[in-house]
């Protein structure tokens, strides 16, 4: 298993590098001029250009390549915005706490909701039960997030007065952008667990447990179950990318000051230091999530426990017979 973890960890490394460089080109053939952005329209040209060959933008695309993931991975200086010359990570920091507490509530959201869904729709195939939760579902997939979220900001925030309609600085701040940002993660989990439950349960194991006569439940949790969740920890894994891409329009519906309100404003403001840094960050965040979703896929899996247990063994059988041939 340590070499599939460590194998895991080095992927995460071309990932987070492609990434920074495919922002990095769009932003540079993006339009508008940081200089003057920094500046401001009215700025003399002199000072524009003189601004611009201080920070390098006069190099060659290669070159300011180079110089950005420089800075960004070996000395780890994201920069200045350039609407207001505050340090990048100092925004970043401050704002993440915000952003990952909405993705990670949602996705505790999802598993708690979307797998016993799920498990219930798999269980009444046909009916009207397994019916509803799927026309849910659907809806959960289909419908927008951000049309959602003003709905119900109109019914509960301005209509019955019951939730504050923006910001969290209160705990009831939380709960219409925890749900919201939740929703599509719930129909994803539940059409995947009722999928997986469906395969598990037409198992001989399971109908040599029925034919002994063991209780449904037992069934369910003890055999059926564990079996399904292979497949289900990746559902979560990806759901925490979405979750965490779903901050980006969700902050700005409920106003909150997280990463994603932070990139929405500086894509209005052409802030493209700002925009970079912000998508290599989530990279790197749902990165590792990935990581340790892997690792529980390892463990959970026993196929990849034997490939690479097989492996080791033939690796050492291999060892032991060159020391042999070389003592002969």
């Amino acid at each position: 298993m340590a070499q599939y973890v460590l194998k895991r960890i080095l992927m995460i490394i071309p990932v987070v590098f492609l990434v920074a460089i495919t922002i990095f080109t769009i932003m540079y053939f993006c339009p508008g001029d940081p200089a003057e952005i920094i500046l401001g329209v009215g700025a003399a040209a002199e000072d524009i250009e003189a601004l611009r060959e201080q920070m390098g933008l006069n190099d060659p695309f290669l070159v300011q390549l180079g110089n950005y993931l420089y800075r960004t991975f070996i000395k780890f200086d994201f920069g200045t915005s350039y609407a207001n010359s505050v340090p990048i990570i100092d925004e970043l920091s401050h704002r993440f706490s915000k952003t990952f507490v909405l993705a990670i509530s949602a996705i505790i959201i999802e598993v708690i909701v979307g797998i016993p869904l799920g498990m219930v729709s798999a269980t009444h195939r046909g009916g009207w039960i397994d019916q509803l939760c799927m026309i849910l579902a659907l809806i959960g997939i289909s419908v927008p997030s951000f049309w959602i979220g003003l709905q119900l900001l109109l019914i509960f925030s301005l209509k019955l007065s019951w939730l504050p309609p923006y910001g969290v600085t209160t705990w009831q701040g939380w709960i219409l952008p925890i749900f919201v940002n939740s929703l599509r993660g719930i129909a994803q989990m539940a059409r995947q667990a009722r999928s997986s439950m469906l395969e598990v349960i037409r198992s001989d194991y399971v109908t040599t447990a029925r034919a002994k006569g063991l209780p449904e439940r037992t069934i369910l949790f003890r055999y059926a179950l564990p079996n399904a969740l292979i497949p289900l920890v990746q559902t979560a894994g990806q759901s925490f990318g979405t979750s965490l891409g779903g901050t980006v329009i969700i902050e700005n519906v409920f106003s909150i000051p997280g990463v994603g309100q932070y990139m929405v404003n500086a894509i209005v403001t052409r802030d493209y230091a700002v925009i970079r840094s912000a998508v290599v960050v989530l990279a790197i965040v749902f990165s590792l999530v990935m990581l340790l979703v892997d690792i529980a896929f390892g463990f959970i899996d026993p196929r990849i426990k034997a490939q690479y247990e097989g492996r080791n063994r033939k690796y050492k059988w291999r060892k032991k017979l060159r020391r042999v041939a070389a003592n002969a």
